[in-house]
């Protein structure tokens, strides 16, 4: 027996010096080094006090009535309450916090809670399920902005820090490295996947970090935390994913302005390239067959024929991808465009605007989607009716979508009458019984009816 003790104390021993046998002797760490490691962390601590007061943490509170009924057929009301956290930035001194929409979806309460500990009810101002964005309204003195960063400038590899209430913990602060840019996620809808930029990171982010700032070492705010990849268990495997600055910002100020942020509108018809013409441009691309007068096409000095083959510095391969990529920029936005045009490569600048209000339409906010009277540049090559009103948009969670209206869908009738114009229909909203609205409507050369639900 001593001699198997004598055999695994020396086995042990040989295991343990195992390590460090064939490794060079190295020098203890210069004053240099030392110095450059407390300068890294002096940056990092920099740039977390300039945004730290701005950081504020969410919850979210939904609260609903439900009616059950119990063996004998009584009615027994419940009350069903769920609460949700996450994070925002005060981008406004006045009390403007931005967050992400799937934050403050169906909430009926916000609490807000700022750095100093004082817990404020918010109000929403507006929100965009497209671009999973929302602006919250708080009331309170003392209040500090954040500064915006550039995140057109930020690179892959530049050092950023992650700020947010993760699993509720608030003030957290988590610091990575620019993994990647442009990714498309296809959270808001595979449709406009090819149109994301979500900005990348390995700076930990996890359930709660919604909503809050990414920033820079310069302690701008470079992007807004809002997925992640992970495991089962739903924590950070170094895989997040923020919205950049400039979208987020352009979102917000139209929100601000008018309480949404519609689909963006360039005022171009195109088609796709034949071969010999992708050959003669070198480049794929899509051609130009008409510029709408004062669209911002027109005022861009877009032209017929001109071949579009880059839209905000992604190649334009389809149609289609334009036509998203367009839309999924917000109105206010100003991108860069690169055109062929009599074989010689231009670049233009244009400012897309609001696609509804472009088109004469409006919102119906009662029950969920915007629309535009029908005209012949609209009709494209469909049967589509030359009189009616054209859905431009339906909210997908609104009355509109319940019933399955879709974009695209020409309203032809509204309680049995003929309609053309927005406030037309915005009359019968409200002069409906009982919240209830016949329609009928052209899709596909189809006509169809349904009732609307508010």
């Amino acid at each position: 027996m001593a001699g198997w003790r004598r055999l695994a104390l020396w086995a042990a021993v040989v295991v343990v010096a195992l390590p460090a046998l064939g490794q060079p002797e190295r020098d203890p760490p210069s004053a240099a080094d030392y110095d450059y490691a407390r300068g890294l962390s002096r940056v990092f601590e920099s740039a977390v006090a300039r945004v730290e007061e701005s950081v504020v943490h969410i919850t979210s509170v939904e609260e609903r009535q439900l009616v059950a009924r119990d063996f004998f057929g009584r009615p027994q009301n419940r009350t069903f309450r769920r609460s949700g956290l996450g994070s925002g930035v005060i981008v406004s001194d006045d009390g403007l916090i931005l967050t992400n929409n799937h934050v403050v979806q169906g909430a009926t309460q916000l609490i807000v809670r700022l750095h100093d500990g004082r817990e404020l009810e918010a109000t929403a101002v507006g929100t965009d399920e497209l671009r999973d964005l929302a602006v919250l309204r708080v009331r309170a003195d003392g209040l500090k902005a954040a500064t915006w960063g550039d995140s057109d400038r930020v690179r892959v590899g530049e050092w950023v820090l992650a700020v947010g209430s993760p699993f509720g913990f608030a003030r957290t602060v988590t610091a990575g490295i620019v993994s990647a840019k442009g990714r498309g996620l296809g959270i808001g809808s595979d449709e406009f996947k090819e149109a994301e930029e979500y900005i990348q990171t390995d700076a930990a982010i996890n359930p709660g970090n919604s909503g809050g700032p990414l920033i820079n070492a310069d302690g701008e705010v470079i992007g807004i935390n809002t997925a992640i990849f992970s495991t089962r268990m739903g924590g950070s495997i170094g895989l997040g994913f923020a919205i950049p600055s400039e979208l987020a910002r352009a979102v917000a100020d139209n929100i601000v302005r008018g309480g949404r942020a519609d689909f963006g509108w360039l005022g171009v018809e195109m088609r796709a390239l034949t071969e010999q013409e992708a050959a003669s441009a070198g480049a794929v691309g899509v051609a130009v067959t008409r510029v709408v007068p004062a669209s911002p096409a027109d005022r861009a000095g877009l032209r017929t024929g001109d071949v579009i083959t880059r839209y905000r510095g992604r190649a334009v391969a389809s149609e289609d991808q334009l036509v998203r990529a367009v839309q999924f920029t917000p109105p206010g936005s100003e991108v860069e465009m690169d055109i062929v045009r009599d074989g010689r490569r231009e670049r233009i600048r244009a400012t897309i605007v609001d696609r509804t209000a472009a088109l004469g339409g409006a919102w119906l906010d009662a029950v969920g989607f915007a629309a535009a009277p029908m005209r012949p540049d609209l009709r494209g090559s469909g049967n589509a009716p030359t009189e009616g009103l054209l859905v431009l948009r339906v909210d997908r969670a609104g009355p509109a979508a319940q019933v399955g209206l879709e974009a695209g869908d020409v309203i032809v009738a509204v309680g049995g009458r003929t309609v053309k114009d927005v406030d037309e229909l915005r009359r019968a909203i409200d002069r409906a019984r009982d919240r209830r609205l016949p329609i009928a409507i052209v899709r596909g050369g189809l006509r169809g009816e349904g009732v609307l639900r508010w």
